[in-house]
């Protein structure tokens, strides 16, 4: 009988987007540690024409969604965002150079209307945000509470598009973020596997 290999789906999820463009055809491949109980990396990242490696650390957050409230008034409240994240701040659990990047991941639900089903039917879509090593340690030395200015314990991403990501939780004030998607970093990222 042949053993069982469980993967987070966040973990899977963003190596199956990575490998779309971080293809096999230019010497990449991907690699997950055989323990689950791993500490440090969550999957390696190898070009083989160059013998390159980045290590990765993935960390996922369920979705919040702000849905329009009724008022007591009658009028309808928009929230300011719709889609919001959180993560554990884990600045104080943080060990020097065991990864190179750090993946911030959550899916959030889309809802569409179909016009032969009277319910909505949703769809999940992934929001993947990329930092190095540096990057991610600046961000989370920011995090504090808004009136003592202590570590805060969470931090918090929020949208309404996909394009525009703001830090909102845990920040002094919004935080543009968009910079940090996946899709933004892939140049960075091949550069470093030179």
């Amino acid at each position: 009988m042949e053993g069982i290999f469980t993967l987070p789906y966040s973990e899977y999820e963003v190596i199956n987007k990575m490998q779309k463009k971080l293809t096999k055809a230019n010497g990449n491949s991907f690699y997950i540690p055989t323990s689950r109980q791993q500490k440090g990396i969550d999957f390696i990242l190898h070009n083989l024409k160059n013998n390159q490696f980045l290590r990765f650390q993935v960390k996922s957050s369920r979705s919040y969604v702000d849905e329009p409230k009724k008022l007591k008034s009658g009028k309808i409240k928009e929230p300011k965002y719709k889609y919001n994240f959180w993560f554990n701040n884990f600045i104080e659990k943080y060990e020097e150079d065991n990864a190179d990047y750090y993946i911030l991941f959550g899916i959030y639900p889309i809802y569409q209307q179909n016009k032969n089903i009277k319910s909505k039917s949703v769809f999940w879509k992934s929001l993947i945000l990329c930092f190095s090593e540096n990057e991610i340690i600046d961000l989370l030395k920011k995090v504090k509470t808004k009136k003592e200015e202590k570590i805060d314990n969470f931090f918090g991403f929020s949208f309404n598009d996909i394009d525009d990501i703001f830090g909102t939780r845990g920040f002094k004030e919004e935080t543009n973020l968009s910079n940090f998607l996946l899709d933004k970093k892939l140049l960075e990222l091949k550069e470093k596997l030179k």
